[in-house]
């Protein structure tokens, strides 16, 4: 199963700016979410748009941790080139960090949190495990684990 919501994320710089973000979860991947931003988000966020995927269309791809997201929008979470954590109660600030400096983005606490629910729906949290394609050694040895 797949999930994908549109939406919007500020991007404060000088002048602050609404872009678009469009969250992806696939179950066939089901520990990560993808942020995906358009050509204008890689372009104001030029410092981290080294360390994300670059798609030839200038779209920035960040990958990170579904439980990283849930964590983020309860308090300060992450380490390291993205960090989240609640701005206030309505929106999110996700960081980027790159050597060059950090972008910073504001998203709507409500929809991360829709997002989220929907994912869990799709992969309950802590079952994840169950939809990796693992070489089939290793899915017995979790079958085994799990029993």
């Amino acid at each position: 199963m797949r999930i994908a919501q549109a939406g919007a994320a500020c991007i404060p710089v000088p002048v602050p700016s609404v872009v678009p973000l469009v969250l992806r979860y696939d179950s066939e991947d089901p520990y990560a979410v993808v942020l995906d931003f358009p050509t204008a988000a890689a372009e104001l966020s030029a410092p981290a748009a080294v360390g994300p995927e670059v798609a030839e269309g200038g779209e920035v791809s960040w990958r990170v941790s579904r439980e990283l997201l849930w964590a983020g929008v309860r308090g300060p979470a992450g380490e390291g080139d993205f960090r989240l954590f609640p701005f206030d109660e309505r929106l999110t600030e996700l960081e980027f960090h790159h050597p060059l400096g950090v972008a910073l983005a504001l998203v709507g606490t409500a929809d991360l949190r829709s997002f989220l629910s929907a994912t869990a729906d799709a992969v309950r949290p802590g079952t994840e495990h169950r939809h990796v394609h693992w070489p089939d050694t290793v899915e017995a040895l979790l079958r085994i684990a799990d029993s």
